[in-house]
């Protein structure tokens, strides 16, 4: 029998599922928090987002959430690792196209002038601006970033891309059936990391959604954010690392920038002193964009089909390349 000891949020239909995927499987649930003490001789597979203190037969540890940085660094050799990319894509593409509509349509003011109940002198002030025809570049191709650029095409805007290896284009990695790019055909361009500066030149919303490794961090600094057309926005929801937050705060300070929509930051919680609490035209959520009921379900979707791979000795989803970070 193989021992997996699960201390992810599984709701009771999740624990259901996962206890039936396989008879070889003894299933054990945890909570998260006790997993750093875990002295085990028989666990063989950790759902979870922590490493054990003493697992001698660990072979596979899946992730709940797509970023490993955590982890990367202190997996045991011989242990193979799965994350969680794609199980949130839904919640947050849905989150950044909520940014963008919010944006075009000058949801702030428009808010400021409900809150003094007084109705505009000038109705141009608060028009909005239609986003078809619009370039949004989505930095960061993974599961997040493919299903961001499909609602984004569905309302009419030009998208580019900017990806580690933009020679692969296919996703091989946990998707909800019907979303996203699985082929990678939606971008009118696909860059490689170096030529974000370049793609930024012609960006109306910058969305970020890479994952925080050693080599992206800041990678969007002072030269990306000028680069991008004034009044551009930029949305993130991939790590907080990858964008320079000082360089931002002088971007949005010069009225360079339209705004930003963060849900992500360098370091969470956000500092009561951050200037980007009291900056015009800026949204702070905290860390929230993936969060939702039906994340539960799709993550115990992924658990079970991996589950069932790691039994049959097949090629799982969504490996991460220690190398790559991701």
């Amino acid at each position: 029998m193989i021992k997996v000891v699960c201390a992810a949020d599984l709701d009771e239909p999740g624990r259901a599922r996962l206890e039936a995927v396989s008879t070889a499987a003894w299933i054990e649930h945890v909570e998260p928090a006790l997993v750093p003490e875990l002295e085990d001789a028989e666990l063989e597979v950790l759902i979870a987002g922590d490493v054990p203190r003493s697992a001698p037969r660990l072979r596979w540890l899946q992730a709940p959430t797509a970023g490993v940085e955590r982890l990367v660094g202190r997996i045991p050799t011989g242990v193979v690792l799965t994350n969680a990319r794609g199980v949130y894509a839904t919640a947050m593409a849905e989150y950044v196209m909520w940014a963008v509509l919010q944006a075009a349509q000058g949801a702030e003011a428009r808010r400021r002038l409900q809150q003094a109940r007084r109705w505009p002198d000038d109705g141009m002030a608060v028009l909005g601006r239609r986003l078809r025809g619009l370039t949004m570049l989505v930095a960061g191709y993974g599961g997040v970033g493919r299903e961001v650029a499909r609602l984004a095409k569905a309302i009419g805007m030009h998208v580019m891309a900017i990806k580690a290896r933009p020679e692969v284009t296919r996703y091989d990695g946990f998707l909800v059936a019907g979303t996203g790019d699985p082929e990678g055909v939606i971008p009118e361009r696909i860059l490689g990391v170096d030529g974000v500066a370049e793609a930024a030149g012609t960006a109306d919303f910058l969305v970020l959604t890479m994952p925080a490794t050693s080599r992206n961090r800041g990678i969007v600094g002072p030269e990306v954010l000028a680069a991008l057309p004034a009044g551009a926005w930029v949305v993130n929801v991939g790590r907080g690392t990858v964008l320079d937050q000082p360089a931002l705060v002088e971007a949005l300070r010069s009225g360079h920038l339209g705004g930003a929509v963060l849900d992500v930051f360098d370091q969470e919680p956000l500092s009561r002193r951050s200037p980007l609490w009291k900056l015009p035209n800026v949204v702070l959520t905290p860390h929230v964009s993936g969060a939702d009921a039906l994340g539960r379900t799709e993550l115990a979707a992924l658990v079970c089909a991996n589950l069932r791979h790691y039994v049959a000795g097949e090629p799982m989803l969504n490996l991460v390349d220690l190398g790559r970070e991701y």
